[in-house]
């Protein structure tokens, strides 16, 4: 696969997506101007975290430190990674909203924003959405952003019309790789934007809801007459983890999507190991802080505390504390799984391995807000 259609497959998963990912409190925007100033952390339902831990302010605070100009950037590929930077922010938004980061971020992903979504003559549209919902999120003009009109520009990429209606698809020479994260995010987006795809949309992504409770990652095939989700093989938990935290606030008065979004809390639950962790999709079937931390941070909004506590400590178990030796500058930073975190011990983050720490970090870094006052102190990998 080319580079470009790699980066555009991964850029709205949970574990290489994006995630993210995208999480804030409800807004609703007509001129560009965000109505409601929560973090993403806050609900406005039975459940309110309360202070962030301290455990969740190191894992922000070591976020920060990774931006450069507002952006992170891969050493890798020598790329600028936009979207685990909105996944950033996300975290954020949730943790320390009154971070003066965020406004950096917010100028340099507009600047960024034809690089992202629609670079050359492609339009991704899990980015666009993504993109979008962060606008609104942030109180910006999704309508001009960077020069964009991102409302437009994933209308264009919303089906009109027969069975696909509201399904979101790729404009590309590589490919569609549009999937079930992107639409979550392109149904907030759109939602938010007060666009008139909006309900189709939404009436998409509820039929990917498969009969165990479950949003499913993968869509059939565009043309196929039946679109909706019946008998499936059950899947990881991170595509209704996402899907909860996107848009929980906006079921408030959607029974229809408050149902749904209860249905894929009890799947959650199901899927919950007992140490607390979940495993991840898309061949990652092993524990891990993407889909532990996307997992945790949905069950902390559905208040679902003692789960979402369970699945804090085992973020925490994989979060690095003050340590000396090659990871003694990362503090706060999340492994993806316990073989990562060892391996830091012995090398440290690499321009290889540093863009896996950094998405960890940044999906799993809000369920730290539901961390037990007596979680045990974060670890230090051994050096040999």
């Amino acid at each position: 696969m080319h580079p470009i259609a790699r980066r555009a497959a991964s850029a709205t998963g949970a574990l290489a997506l994006v995630a993210g990912l995208g999480l804030a409190a409800c807004s609703q925007e007509n001129d560009g101007k965000a109505a409601d100033e929560a973090p993403a952390g806050a609900t406005n339902g039975s459940t309110e975290p309360g202070e962030p831990t301290e455990a969740a302010l190191a894992g922000a605070a070591w976020l920060e430190g990774e931006l450069q100009g507002g952006l992170l950037h891969n050493r890798e590929f020598g790329t600028d990674d936009h979207s685990t930077t909105v996944d950033l922010a996300y975290a954020l938004r949730a943790v320390d909203p009154e971070s003066p980061a965020l406004t950096t971020i917010t100028e340099a992903l507009a600047e960024g924003a034809e690089a992202y979504t629609s670079p050359g003559k492609d339009v991704w549209s899990g980015s666009t959405g993504k993109l979008l919902s962060f606008a609104v999120d942030q109180g910006a003009d999704p309508r001009d952003f960077g020069g964009l009109d991102l409302v437009a520009q994933l209308e264009e990429r919303t089906a009109d019309e027969g069975p696909a209606t509201g399904r979101i698809s790729d404009k590309s020479e590589f490919g569609d790789y549009a999937n079930g994260f992107g639409q979550a995010w392109a149904v907030r987006g759109l939602t938010l934007a007060g666009s008139d795809e909006a309900d189709a949309a939404r009436g998409f992504l509820l039929q990917q809801q498969c009969d165990g409770g479950f949003f499913r990652l993968y869509f059939p095939e565009a043309d196929a007459e039946e679109q909706a989700c019946a008998d499936a093989k059950p899947e990881p938990a991170d595509t209704t983890a996402l899907t909860y935290v996107l848009l929980h606030d906006l079921a408030e008065d959607d029974e229809e999507l408050a149902a749904a979004l209860a249905e894929g809390i009890d799947y959650i639950l199901s899927q919950q190991a007992e140490d607390g962790s979940f495993s991840g999709g898309d061949g990652q079937l092993v524990p891990n802080a993407n889909s532990t931390g996307m997992a945790g941070w949905a069950l902390l909004l559905a208040g679902e505390d003692e789960a979402a506590a369970k699945a804090a400590a085992w973020v925490r178990a994989h979060q690095l504390g003050e340590c000396e030796g090659k990871v003694g500058a990362d503090a706060g930073a999340i492994a993806f799984d316990d073989l990562t975190l060892a391996a830091a011990g012995k090398r440290g983050l690499t321009a290889k391995t540093e863009y896996q720490w950094r998405l960890a970090t940044a999906q799993s870094v809000p369920a730290l807000l539901a961390l037990d006052e007596d979680a045990p102190e974060a670890p230090c990998p051994a050096a040999s």
